[in-house]
């Protein structure tokens, strides 16, 4: 396929924040398949994708002002959620619903999108193996022919103390947090792509001896570590196909945009600049699948007259009013920077509806009450995708939280029965 040019102007949404009218400005962007309509042989038109992003909240969300009295459609909107207070009908709110068997407090958030924490002492350590995550899984499926299979974003370029995405072997995803790197990542092309795939070249004839040498090793061992070096092998071959994806897009261009180079120093500046990549990324199909941790530290949080280092002392507020002000007034900033994108998403023109239409946003956390360190009754919300939204959800059956994955995944068209957890769904709630 040839790739013409042309140019479109994105208009930022309203932020409150004046450095990201830079950004929002005008982008120049290939000219993508996946954004026009495609005629078929019955001259029906071929949907634009399906996407997914998932927030990950670290210290969880204070329960008094996320969860609404009322049940159903005609809720009173709780005051965290004034900021979305103009996606009404756009999104759904669940209560009381958790993965069962995780605990552990903070290390039971690595659990949030995968349901499993299985906590593993070797020695004097203890190592936590994790199942694969509702990102990677649906990145698995439908992000192989992206330029990026899925990103693991920050709202600060910290390393957290636990990990939101994880992919199926088992292994935690380091996030990116510095929205320089995020921009380079996305939008700066390669200055010597024919030496960036030599590179690539040379890495993959390293491992073809590796591979080769693996499998002369496997004809002297005993059959009981035939299932260890597999497994070996498997990791191998893995790396081998990311090194042939890298290949295939080395030589592509990639999309252009105009370089946020204000330079932000608060929290909230920071992950409004990684949520506005985050919306760019989606609409020039560079991925399908992102997943936001918004971890408790890492930059300093300004709201209003209020500056911490970090909010982990807000978290733990033991029912102090001043101190649940000052936490409600740092989730509240969450909250808006989260509305900012998904509006951002909605003013995202695509055929004939718009990004937001076509994107599932979850939001949610491993933790239900942080000053407690209680991994019950997490603070859950889904956007957008199309479904049907506008509810409250409050779990009366000890249903688990992965009955909701199973329906996010019928939502992206990947039929499964069972996600980690799960012993059902909510298609008849959500699903259109």
């Amino acid at each position: 396929m040839t790739l013409s040019r042309t140019n479109l102007i994105i208009h930022g949404s309203g932020s409150r924040r004046q450095f990201l009218h830079g950004i929002g400005a005008c982008i120049a962007l290939p000219w993508l398949e996946s954004w026009a309509p495609m005629k078929t042989e019955l001259n029906k038109t071929v949907s634009s994708p399906k996407r997914l992003v998932c927030f990950g909240v670290d210290l969880g969300m204070y329960a008094e002002g996320w969860i609404p009295k009322e049940e159903g459609l005609n809720f009173t909107l709780p005051p965290l959620f004034e900021p979305m207070k103009d996606l009404r009908g756009k999104f759904s709110i669940l209560s009381k619903y958790d993965h069962p068997g995780v605990s552990g407090g903070h290390r039971g958030v690595s659990a949030f999108l995968s349901g499993v924490y299985d906590p593993v002492r070797i020695g004097t350590a203890e190592v936590i193996r994790n199942d694969v995550t509702i990102d990677q899984f649906v990145a698995s499926r439908i992000g192989t022919t992206n330029r990026f299979e899925s990103l693991q974003l920050g709202a600060t370029n910290v390393v957290p103390r636990e990990t939101l995405s994880w992919n199926d072997k088992g292994v935690p995803l380091q996030l990116t947090g510095n929205a320089s790197k995020v921009f380079k990542q996305l939008f700066v092309n390669d200055p010597n792509p024919a030496r960036a795939e030599q590179a690539l070249l040379s890495g993959k004839s390293v491992l073809d001896a590796v591979m080769a040498d693996a499998k002369d090793l496997t004809k002297q061992l005993a059959r009981e570590d035939h299932a260890r070096i597999d497994e070996y092998l498997t990791g191998i071959r893995d790396v081998e196909k990311r090194i042939e994806r890298q290949r295939s897009w080395v030589k592509t261009p990639k999309p252009q945009a105009e370089n946020p180079n204000e330079k932000v120093t608060t929290y909230h500046d920071n992950l409004d600049v990684i949520l506005e990549l985050s919306a760019l990324a989606l609409q020039t199909d560079s991925t399908r699948v992102i997943s936001v941790q918004l971890t408790e530290s890492g930059m300093p949080i300004q709201v209003g007259d209020l500056r911490v280092s970090g909010y982990h002392g807000q978290s733990h507020h033991g029912k102090d009013p001043k101190v649940v002000d000052e936490l409600m007034a740092i989730e509240t900033a969450h909250m808006l920077s989260v509305a900012t994108f998904l509006k951002r998403l909605q003013g995202m023109e695509e055929n004939s509806s718009n990004i937001f239409e076509r994107t599932q946003v979850l939001m949610g956390s491993g933790m239900g009450n942080a000053s407690s360190h209680s991994n019950r009754e997490l603070p859950i919300m889904l956007a957008g995708g199309g479904l049907k939204h506008g509810k409250h959800i409050a779990n009366k059956n000890k249903t688990p939280l992965c009955n909701l994955f199973v329906t996010i995944l019928h939502g992206m068209d990947i039929q499964v029965d069972k996600f980690s957890s799960s012993t059902g769904n909510f298609d008849k709630e959500l699903l259109s």
